[in-house]
């Protein structure tokens, strides 16, 4: 066995374990991650008795080994999907869902494409309900993607793993959980659409949310599998439209909200991000991704308008310094203020 912790050491370790199907358990790990005296495996399984008692096993040994602290699992697997799932039905709206009811009210914040700009504003607007003092769950569903640990400023952080539940990190009243944080922040992930599907189900089911008042959703872009079965499974309080201003982004909008018509999925209403460019020197309003389409959609589609946000160079800076624009900056705290005001009417929460 290796002197230093790494792939092989872990598998040394679990390989020397005797006990019934571990082998054969152990041919289906697809990832082992070491980051100091934390081990994280990613098992091509489904969650089973036998499966838990053997990796069960892993964790005892392993965190019994004295250059080794916490060890987690995770497990996926790849079955095989029906390619003629269909989006589900008003008689499906209350059943067959996860019992989510310690969320409080959930909220998906979605974008019909990349790069408008949705996980920024889903985190402000986590951060700014948060300061108003509710306590918020924000979970990043983007497994491709993972950007909330960075922009929260835990993107090195460890995660705890007590008694099989993943404990999100928690920043005042905001708890946030991703799996950008069980991954090395530069690593791939490769996964197909099942595994997506398994690992969405635990950061649901597997991590200690807690109670909480607003559970906030950061979706991936699209319109896919993942969005199709969180309508199925979770009950949704409602549903909230990322897009820049420009024609390509409002088409790729109006499928996200074709996307939550179908399932049923009350839309809050849309935020145009990028709205415009405001000069420094001038202090003129500067068009840079065209004007006021996201406001003629909400117009034919009957759809509220919650409000747009500015291209700012100080948003993108806090963003990328793990400080959210809604907490740091007095303008940012009354432009996110004004947008929650109107999202907690559509909620009939005022």
């Amino acid at each position: 066995m290796p002197d230093q912790v790494n792939k092989e050491y872990v598998l040394n370790i679990i390989s020397g374990i005797d006990f019934p199907g571990n082998s054969d358990l152990t041919r289906m790990i697809e990832h082992i991650d070491v980051t100091e005296k934390s081990v994280k495996i990613i098992v091509n399984s489904e969650l089973t008795s036998q499966t838990e008692t053997i990796t069960d096993q892993w964790r005892f040994f392993i965190q019994k080994d004295k250059k080794i602290e916490t060890c987690s699992v995770i497990y996926t697997n790849h079955i095989v999907t029906d390619s003629k799932k269909e989006l589900p039905s008003k008689n499906e709206q209350f059943s067959n869902k996860f019992d989510l009811s310690h969320l409080g009210k959930i909220i998906f914040v979605a974008s019909g494409k990349g790069g408008v700009g949705k996980s920024t504003v889903s985190s402000n607007i986590a951060a700014s309900i948060a300061e108003m003092g509710f306590k918020v769950g924000l979970m990043d569903a983007d497994i491709y993607g993972p950007s909330q640990p960075k922009m929260l400023g835990v993107g090195k952080s460890k995660v705890e793993v007590l008694d099989k539940k993943i404990y999100p990190k928690k920043i005042g009243n905001l708890s946030m959980m991703s799996m950008g944080m069980l991954y090395p922040e530069h690593e791939a992930i490769i996964w197909r659409g099942p595994m997506l599907m398994k690992a969405i189900q635990q950061l649901l089911l597997d991590v200690a949310w807690g109670n909480q008042d607003y559970f906030i959703v950061d979706l991936p872009p699209g319109t896919g599998d993942v969005h199709i079965t969180l309508a199925q499974k979770v009950l949704i309080s409602g549903a909230i439209v990322i897009s820049t201003p420009q024609d390509i982004s409002l088409i790729d909008a109006k499928k996200a909200i074709a996307l939550f018509s179908k399932t049923n999925t009350k839309i809050l209403g849309l935020i145009e991000n990028m709205s415009y460019f405001e000069c420094s020197n001038c202090g003129k309003k500067h068009n840079i991704f065209s004007n006021g389409g996201v406001k003629k959609i909400t117009k034919s589609e009957k759809l509220p308008y919650l409000g747009s946000i500015p291209l700012l160079k100080e948003i993108m800076v806090c963003a990328d310094n793990g400080t959210p624009y809604a907490s740091q900056n007095n303008r940012g705290k009354k432009l996110f203020g004004e947008i929650i005001k109107k999202i907690f009417k559509e909620l009939n929460t005022y």
